[in-house]
């Protein structure tokens, strides 16, 4: 069964460090600040479910990153508007993922860039995109 869309009210993420996140609002850049004043590079190994994740940013999408039944935003009908590609050999800027689960969750403001296989399996995604 579908968690979307969201209807509840906003809930900020208690815990930035935690492993798993449920039913939260994650901010992706005070995410990426807790992981990284913690000594880590890359935010990995972590589980979203039903959680709205918030921009504005640039989400680095890397090995073992998975997305199922989610809502990745208002493309404004096109979802070539949120993948952006890099033109040199790195994605500076970004807040890279690895390893990664986000079941039923919602993105706001957010713009996904990695390798080029990456890039071509959400420019397929044809549900629940701009709900």
């Amino acid at each position: 069964m579908s968690r979307l869309p969201i209807r509840r009210e906003v809930r900020v993420a208690p815990d930035l460090k935690a492993m798993v996140f449920q039913d939260v609002d994650v901010n992706l850049f005070d995410l990426h600040v807790a992981h990284h004043s913690a000594g880590l590079g890359v935010i990995q190994g972590r589980t979203f479910r039903g959680c709205r994740i918030q921009g504005p940013a640039i989400m680095l999408v890397s090995a073992g990153v998975h997305f199922e039944d989610c809502n990745f935003g208002d493309p404004d009908g096109d979802m070539r508007n949120l993948v952006l590609r890099p033109a040199g050999a790195r994605a500076l800027g970004t807040i890279p993922f690895r390893d990664t689960l986000f079941d039923g969750c919602e993105f706001y403001n957010v713009g996904f860039t990695g390798a080029e296989s990456v890039l071509n399996d959400l420019l397929s995604v044809t549900g629940h995109v701009g709900q």
